[in-house]
C-alpha cells in the first residue's frame, strides 16, 4: 500500500510525522511545498498507485498539481477552491500581514490552527509562503474534482476555524464527511490515530 502526502499552508511535511507512525508500516512519499524548514525531506515524484492526501491547500495543490497520478483521493480538512468559500479579503490581510511581520503572522495563524509556536520565525520562507496565499486568492480546481474517476474520502473537524463545518460541507456533500468532534485545523497533529484509521479503512475497502 502507498500513500502520498502532502502539508498545508503555513506548516512542512512533520504535520504528518505521528499519523505515518499510525499507517502500519505502509509505503509513504512526502511533498513539502517549502514554506516552512526544519520537516522531514520532500519528493519531487511518486507513485502513480499511491492514494493521495492532502491536509489543506495540500489537496487544493493535489487537485491542481497532481495530475490525477492517484488511485485515491483523501481531503483532510482540504478544498477544492479556497475563496469560492471564503471571502478573499482574508487571504489579503494575511498577505498584508505576511510583509510587515512574518513572524507574528504565522505564530496567529497557527493558534487559530490549533498548533502553536508549529516553528521558529527562522524557519519562514516567507517568498514562498506568499505565493501559496496567491495559490488559496486563485486557483479553482472545482472542474478537476467533479471530473475525478477514483473514489474518495473526506475528513473534517466541526472545531475548523480555517475551514469551517459548512464549507466542508458544500465542497464535499456528494462524497460525505467522517467527522471529528475537534481537532482543529490540524486533525494529523492532534488525532494522527483517529486519521490514520479512517484513512486505512479507506484504503483496504478500495478495489484492488
Amino acid at each position: 500500500m502507498r500513500f502520498v502526502l502532502v502539508h498545508g499552508w503555513g506548516f512542512h511535511a512533520g504535520i504528518f510525522v505521528d499519523f505515518i507512525g499510525h499507517l502500519d508500516g505502509a509505503e509513504v512519499t512526502l511533498i513539502d511545498l517549502g514554506f516552512v524548514a526544519g520537516g522531514p525531506k520532500g519528493a519531487s515524484d511518486w507513485p502513480s498507485d499511491a492514494i493521495a492526501i492532502g491536509h489543506s491547500l495540500g489537496l487544493l495543490w493535489l487537485l491542481q498539481r497532481g495530475q490525477g497520478r492517484f488511485r485515491a483521493l483523501v481531503s483532510v480538512q482540504g478544498f477544492d477552491c479556497f475563496c469560492c468559500h471564503v471571502a478573499p479579503s482574508r487571504v489579503a490581510a494575511l498577505r498584508r500581514g505576511l510583509e510587515r511581520d512574518p513572524g507574528g503572522t504565522l505564530q496567529a495563524f497557527w493558534r487559530s490552527c490549533g498548533a502553536s509556536g508549529f516553528a521558529l520565525p527562522q524557519a519562514l520562507n516567507v517568498a514562498r509562503l506568499d505565493e501559496g496565499l496567491d495559490w488559496l486568492m486563485h486557483w479553482d480546481a472545482q472542474k478537476a474534482k467533479g471530473e475525478l474517476g477514483c473514489p474518495t474520502l473526506a475528513l473534517a473537524s466541526r472545531d475548523d476555524a480555517i475551514v469551517p463545518a459548512a464549507m466542508s460541507e458544500a465542497i464535499w456533500k456528494e462524497t460525505g464527511i467522517v467527522w471529528s468532534p475537534d481537532g482543529g485545523h490540524v486533525l494529523p497533529l492532534r488525532h494522527p490515530r483517529w486519521c490514520a484509521r479512517h484513512v486505512l479503512e479507506f484504503a483496504h475497502a478500495l478495489p484492488s
